[in-house]
């Protein structure tokens, strides 16, 4: 299963909640940051780039929680 499909499947997953349900696109957004990890380099081998990658994941995260809906 490639990225869009696997996201597609997570997001009609939520079969309780309405089509513009919040709850739908968080586990979408959360499963879109554990992949961005996944692209950081280990930490030892070159640091800057970890922690700027893992800084976008963590990023994505936070927007998610303070962004105002309309």
């Amino acid at each position: 299963m490639n990225l869009t499909e696997e996201l597609l499947a997570l997001y009609w997953s939520e079969d309780d909640a309405t089509i513009d349900a919040d709850a739908r696109i968080r586990k979408v957004v959360f499963r879109i940051s554990e992949k961005i990890r996944t692209w950081a380099p280990p930490k030892g081998q070159a640091k800057i780039c970890h922690l700027a990658i893992n800084e976008v994941a963590d990023r994505l995260l936070r927007e998610m929680e303070t962004e105002n809906p309309y």
